[in-house]
């Protein structure tokens, strides 16, 4: 009998025993012959011969950072092998593919993951292939861990050493490549440690894994308990008749059974256990190695498949299925049998799995539409589940766009990770704006990367909120992040603990099975309603804010560029092209990449990719306008593509010398201020094309001497370093500041997490400002009929910005047009504004809506929401005023009382030594307004802000109109656009302030007819109706329509 006091030394006795057992698996072993290729970039299996290959061995060195090169082994089994099993042991201390001498991928490989001391390094040879004593392998390897290289925790920035052909360069923007050695960015070594034929010792492995899971429960049941006291006695005892002696190891299981049968206790629930392989799209990897790593990791599931029928894997995200389509055809070919079987499930309707704070609303829209298209196109499955669990933060209008687009069900853990305080459920309604709920899991184990261990088992039982009410949970099992998903280990424990006393029974499933059998409870659920805020990463609100600038850009471009294609014949609508763009902006919106969490190299290619489909765009709509428009010097079209009136100052193009008169004759106001910026002021009509001819009505701009910015209904007053002192409201007479207040502070603060440098800030970050922005010059660059703007020139730490304010002689919008030369290191840049509102809640812009937020901290959760995403606005309103504060691409927000607080740039130095590091650009407006936000025009300001007219040097071939007219104050057109599948064109509505809102849809052409339709485009409802239609919308309502030939 074991007492008490010596459980601890029987305990260390036992995981003695287990490590020695483990290394005995795998016996004798016979080197195989190596020949590698060595390239700086991956090469297809079908040009692997066309490189030189030389004579390798263990413990040889194959390459560096971020290499790739092809392996052929070649190897003899020993005949007294012939009636075992053998292993191909290889290990490239990377990440690996193994072929078959055909080209088919077989199984990945993995020398690690950061979740424990799992690896990948055994290839199972198949019975096939032993019956031919002769093998012959082919592997392709990696130069970089399953996480990424080897990465200083917290580099130097912006000194980059770069090693080239013995000679070194100084640079402070180093173009990274495979290969580099750049020490800030991090190092690699690809080594030979193993690469051998093994005998594998299958009753050693099993022996091992009944004393694995055993072992585990210790650690899992109360130690008072019987149950603890027969298991620690059982596996001393084995460890006793070893003896060291594998002809015992029959004996040792037999003693271990009684064990592992008895059976779990009646009321103990059911594990519903996915296999799972989280890829991030992007992270501390290039895209172009998640195209590999998606490979890997679906061959071994695969291969494991064929092992254990009862296992079932999962994954998510249509880009990675697409990769391996592109790249790996009979890779894909195989998951096509295995889904068609019911063994693979396609999860999550989402092309990847996006951020979902910083993408708009019609981003999300795309989401689901190219990746619920791509499932039913490739497999003719209806995915109905969003499955993103690791993004940071969830909106509210996610439920309505969700279910829309018929995705009824939503999982996600990463709420667990809140900085403050607790997630009260685990399954529940999430109700979001409009008043839409979807079915809500949060597997409570709070992970996507179980390894299905015992002491894993119980804390999801643990951890289970609704175990009340509901008799199963869902578990996901499997390496994630780097990709790999569950090893045999995993499988077999799970299949150890079925039905195990001490844990939860264990049921290998499907996710959209588990969802429908949960469904029919939903009435005995708790309810969530609004976002799901989390309670960290809030730096990444701003993080890498080019990669956010440019996201922001090309979604407004996108948007411009269908609505102008609207205009013209469908037959000739660029479909596959704009498909493309889009598909482009998707993947950049994945939840490490525009967030900002990613690795230096990433956002090369981001930047790169974003550019493109910017001039593609631009392309585009110049050849529509061909089409439509003839070309005239002395002509300008503006189309507005809003449903709102346009009334802002416009750049005019380069080569325009004059002024500019519409075609009744009447003269629109030009200026041309001292720097030779030329502008006017031009009013259009909701949806309005308009087209003005050259006059010589134009007028220079007076200087001033006052730091003074005044029309006839505000004054703005500063001081010379650019600060607001003074801002009073003609109107009213009321200060828009607080009294004694100073606004737009550009401030810098120290920023330096205690975790997570680029996705965290904390809110320690208010008591460490480090200093404010001072002037060294400013001038007047005078005012005229069209503006008048102020421009100072700033420093800050080692930055410089460059800041032109303006007022348009028709608004109280004060505009801040920003350059700035970032230059920091672990500092912060915001501005701020004390507004003269007393108000206890802020409204901020999301996705198709806008919420209400505390700007008190009363309470934890309010304390937590010390910064929070908010889009193209945030306002403080009272029942009389408001103030709002817009931009062209910012999101990090700090609302505090009466604060506007704008988060403008960071600097972390980890993952990207170089994140931010030169020059950005980017506006924001301090827009008062003499009513509350609901009676603003707050909404179409920021409208206007994000999207300016399209300007087409030239007048229509023929008359032009929209082919719909959207007629409503408090609607808005969102998109017009050709239908994914139809010769049709689709238009989306969306009610915006958050109140029941009239809207008539006009057609232009009586032989078209609108038909409602879903987000999807798949199925219609109601009757055709021509001419014009009357609707009224729920608050937040969407609402999608197909505009179709009449019959």
């Amino acid at each position: 009998m074991i007492l008490e006091v010596q459980r601890k030394l029987y305990r260390a006795k036992v995981q003695q025993f287990m490590d020695r057992l483990e290394q005995r698996i795998l016996a004798d072993h016979v080197i195989l012959e190596g020949r590698f290729a060595k390239s700086k970039d991956p090469i297809p299996f079908q040009q692997r011969l066309d490189l030189e290959y030389q004579a390798i061995q263990e413990g040889e060195e194959w390459g560096q950072t971020w290499d790739s090169a092809w392996f052929h082994l070649l190897g003899k089994i020993p005949e007294d092998w012939a009636n075992g099993e053998v292993v191909a042991h290889l290990d490239f201390n990377g990440e690996a593919l193994v072929f078959s001498p055909e080209g088919i991928p077989l199984q990945g490989l993995t020398n690690g993951s950061v979740f424990g001391r799992i690896t990948r390094h055994n290839f199972r040879l198949a019975a096939p292939v032993l019956k031919n004593p002769q093998i012959e392998l082919w592997v392709e390897a990696a130069a970089n861990s399953i996480m990424g290289i080897h990465r200083p925790r917290d580099p130097e920035r912006g000194k980059n050493t770069i090693e080239a052909s013995g000679n070194q360069v100084a640079s402070t923007a180093a173009t990274l490549r495979p290969g580099d050695t750049i020490s800030r960015h991090g190092s690699y070594r690809g080594i030979v440690n193993r690469m051998r034929l093994a005998r594998f010792k299958r009753d050693l492995y099993d022996f091992w894994l009944d004393m694995e899971v055993l072992n585990g429960l210790l650690d899992s049941v109360p130690d008072s308990s019987t149950r603890y006291a027969r298991i620690l006695e059982g596996l001393v005892k084995v460890t006793n008749i070893f003896k060291d002696a594998e002809a015992n190891v029959g004996q040792c299981r037999e003693m271990l059974q009684p064990l592992l049968q008895q059976s779990a206790n009646a009321s103990a629930p059911t594990i519903n256990a996915v296999g799972h392989a989280h890829i991030d799209t992007g992270w501390l990897w290039p895209v172009r190695e998640t195209i590999r790593k998606s490979a890997r990791t679906f061959a071994s599931q695969l291969d494991l498949m064929e092992t254990y029928p009862e296992y079932v894997f999962g994954a998510s995200q249509p880009q990675h299925y697409q990769f391996v389509k592109d790249h790996y055809p009979e890779l894909y070919e195989k998951i096509r049998e295995a889904v068609a079987g019911g063994r693979w499930e396609l999860q999550g309707g989402m092309w990847i799995e996006p951020d979902c704070n910083l993408i708009s609303g019609e981003s999300m829209v795309r989401q689901i539409l190219h990746g619920k298209n791509f499932y039913m196109d490739e497999f003719e499955v209806d995915v109905n589940n969003c499955w993103i669990p690791d993004v940071f933060g969830y909106s509210a209008s996610m439920p309505q766009i969700l279910k829309l687009g018929g995705l009824e069900h939503f999982l996600t853990q990463k709420m667990s990770w809140s900085q403050f305080n607790r997630f009260p459920y685990s399954t529940f309604l999430w109700r979001g704006i409009d008043g839409t709920e979807v079915l809500t899991h949060f597997p409570p184990e709070d992970t996507y990367n179980s390894q299905l261990q015992p002491y894993d088992l119980q804390k999801t039982e643990r951890n289970f909120v609704e175990k009340g009410v509901l008799d199963e949970m869902m578990c996901l099992f499997g390496v994630g992040d780097g990709g790999g998903g569950p090893t045999a280990e995993m499988i077999e424990r799970g299949l150890r603990q079925k039905n195990l006393e001490g844990v939860p029974r264990v049921s290998f499933g499907r996710a959209d099975q588990f969802f429908e059998r949960i469904s029919e409870k939903t009435e005995e659920l708790p309810v969530w309603s609004g976002e799901l805020y989390l309670e960290l990463h809030r730096g990444t609100l701003t993080t890498q804010a080019r990669t956010k600038r440019n996201n922001r850009m090309l979604e407004q471009s996108l948007r411009a560029t269908e609505y102008l294609l609207s205009l013209g014949s469908l037959k000739d609508y660029p479909q596959q092209e704009l498909d493309k763009i889009w598909k482009t902006l998707l993947i950049n919106q994945f939840h490490d990449i525009l967030p900002g969490s990613s690795i230096h190299w990433v956002y090369e290619v981001t930047e790169r990719e974003h550019q493109d489909a910017l001039e593609t765009c631009e392309r585009l709509r110049s050849e529509s306008a061909e089409q439509l428009f003839d070309q005239d010097k002395y002509a300008i079209t503006l189309i507005n593509t809003l449903n709102v009136a346009y009334e802002r100052q416009i750049e005019l193009p380069e080569n325009w010398k004059g002024g500019l008169q519409d075609e009744d004759g009447n003269d629109h106001p030009v200026q041309q201020d001292t720097d030779g910026k030329l502008s006017a002021l031009v009013r259009l009509a909701p949806q309005e094309i308009k087209t003005l001819r050259l006059s010589n009505a134009t007028q220079q701009t007076k200087k001033a001497d006052a730091l003074i910015l005044e029309n006839q209904l505000v004054r703005y007053e500063f001081n010379q370093h650019a600060q607001l002192v003074a801002a009073l409201d003609l109107e009213t007479g009321e200060s828009i500041l607080a009294d004694g207040a100073v606004g737009n502070v550009l401030t810098l603060y120290e920023d330096r997490p205690h975790n997570w440098d680029a996705w965290e800030i904390d809110i320690s970050y208010e008591d460490m400002v480090v200093e404010t922005a001072e002037s060294h010059a400013w001038q007047s660059l005078g005012a005229g009929p069209v503006s008048q703007s102020l421009l100072f020139k700033l420093k800050i730490g080692n930055s410089r910005i460059d800041q032109r304010i303006t007022l348009q002689t028709n608004s109280k919008a004060l505009e801040f047009d920003t350059k700035v030369d970032w230059q920091e290191c672990h500092r912060m840049l915001r501005t701020s504004f004390p507004v003269n509102v007393q108000t206890d809640y802020a409204t901020c812009d999301i996705q198709y809506g806008h919420v209400q937020r505390p700007t008190h901290r009363n309470t934890t959760w309010d304390m937590a929401r010390f910064e929070v995403a908010a889009q193209k606005y945030v306002d403080l309103s009272d029942h009389q005023k408001g103030v709002a504060l817009l931009n062209d691409c910012k999101y990090g927000h700090k609302l505090h009382e009466n604060i506007l607080d704008l988060h403008l740039l960071r600097a972390p130095t980890h993952p990207d030594p170089d994140a931010d590091l030169g020059n950005h650009q980017f506006c924001y407006v301090l827009y008062p307004h003499n009513s509350p936000f609901q009676q603003s025009d707050v909404i179409e300001q920021a409208q206007q802000l994000n999207q300016a007219p399209l300007s087409i040097q030239g007048k229509p071939i023929s008359p032009i109109q929209p082919p719909v007219i959207v007629e409503s104050s408090d609607v808005g057109l969102e998109v017009l656009k050709k239908a994914e599948k139809e010769n049709c064109l689709v238009l989306r509505v969306v009610e915006r302030k958050g109140r029941k809102s009239e809207a008539t849809i006009r057609l232009t052409d009586s032989n078209q007819n609108l038909k409602s339709t879903d987000l999807m485009e798949w199925n219609d409802s109601g009757e055709a109706v021509g001419g014009e239609l009357k609707l009224t919308l729920k608050p937040f309502e969407i609402m999608t329509f197909k505009i179709t030939q009449s019959s």
